[in-house]
């Protein structure tokens, strides 16, 4: 029923099977004990080695990856709306967090927790109608509460809030009738609003991230060198010389755009080898090695650049940068993006650093998400 046909992923000093299916019987390392294995590299026919350099860079060309596939329901106090866009997270809508009125003689307290989803940057109005107390707590601020012992009751309160998923938690106490009105019936309510529609909370199943912030900015770093902002496209073919140049100064129009060599020239200084990668160009002995830390091969072509980034980096976490994409971007983000049109990388707060977004977009880093 299960195929035993395995991808070999490798990060930064860790390599993982892509989907964690059960290994062949016959193999001779148990499944507990493979999970138990910190850094392995799997080909279909068992673990075959340890690996140590943690912040090492991948040789040539294999997948890197954290543990993306490893989710943790989250609490962190916020997570971008894109992120029910991301295909490596999960938001799900949770049961709603209510009690309708009714009468009860029990007492005792209630307690939700979740992310209210808040469509657009603004001033958001609360509402609870409550009996006896409780509260809405949003990013750890109580932004309405009622204490005491109360039949049915409004309280309010409102909050500025930025576009996104926040962090709430409820809480309703229902108290026993006080003597001095005992026998009178008791009852319990708890029914919280944003604006005039019932509050609803949602769970994000959060993924970790696919490099390490010290992996990530590294990269972006060895990027920056020959981003849009720092260098013209003539500069870039100047910088890595040779043959090259001296193709994109003839007017030959397979060497006119820069965009995958500033991402080759990224790569390689980062560590990375494209040495024997599909569309990898020799910079022969007039070309820069030292701009590529000492290796001698770049891709010159968008679409070949896209195509091993998906050899890299796996399936994009988005189709685009649209409305069903990675449409919020963030301080802390570092993304990678690429099509047969353009292919580049930036943080998600200066988006010019790239040029512009095309195409598919790997969402390497967020402050938002654990390494």
């Amino acid at each position: 029923m299960f195929s035993h046909a395995r991808q070999s992923l490798h990060l930064p000093g860790f390599l993982m099977p892509r989907f964690f299916l059960p290994p062949p019987h016959s193999m001779s390392t148990p499944w507990a004990e493979f999970f138990l294995l910190p850094c392995c590299r799997w080909d279909g026919s068992g673990p075959l080695r340890a690996e140590t350099g943690k912040n090492q860079p991948p040789s040539r060309h294999q997948n890197i990856y954290t543990l993306n596939n490893i989710m943790a329901i989250s609490t962190k106090p916020f997570h971008p709306l894109d992120a029910e866009n991301n295909r490596r997270y999960k938001v799900k809508k949770k049961d709603a967090p209510k009690i309708d009125w009714h009468k009860t003689e029990e007492t005792g307290a209630h307690d939700w927790e979740g992310y209210i989803r808040i469509p657009e940057d603004g001033t958001y109005n609360f509402t609870i109608q409550i009996d006896d107390n409780g509260y809405l707590e949003i990013n750890g601020e109580k932004v309405v509460e009622l204490t005491g012992s109360h039949s049915s009751t409004s309280a309010s309160g409102s909050k500025e809030l930025k576009k996104g998923f926040h962090y709430a938690k409820l809480h309703h106490e229902n108290l026993a009738v006080p003597e001095e009105i005992a026998p009178y019936p008791n009852a319990e309510e708890f029914v919280p609003k944003m604006g005039d529609s019932e509050l609803e909370l949602w769970e994000i199943d959060a993924p970790k991230n696919l490099w390490n912030v010290a992996n990530a900015q590294r990269l972006l770093g060895c990027y920056n060198v020959v981003d849009y902002p720092t260098m013209t496209t003539d500069d870039v073919w100047n910088y890595i010389g040779g043959w090259l140049n001296d193709s994109h100064v003839s007017g030959d129009t397979n060497y006119i755009n820069s965009c995958a060599l500033r991402l080759s020239i990224a790569l390689s200084s980062y560590g990375i080898d494209l040495n024997g990668a599909p569309g990898a160009n020799n910079i022969g002995a007039e070309g820069n090695s030292q701009a590529l830390g000492g290796k001698k091969h770049v891709i010159i072509s968008a679409a070949q650049m896209a195509a091993y980034l998906r050899t890299l980096l796996g399936t994009p976490d988005y189709p685009d940068d649209g409305e069903n994409g990675y449409n919020t971007p963030q301080a802390g983000d570092i993304i990678v993006f690429g099509d047969s049109l353009h292919v580049g990388m930036c943080p998600g707060n200066n988006i010019g650093v790239g040029s512009f977004i095309s195409g598919p977009v790997w969402l390497l880093q967020r402050s938002t998400l654990d390494d």
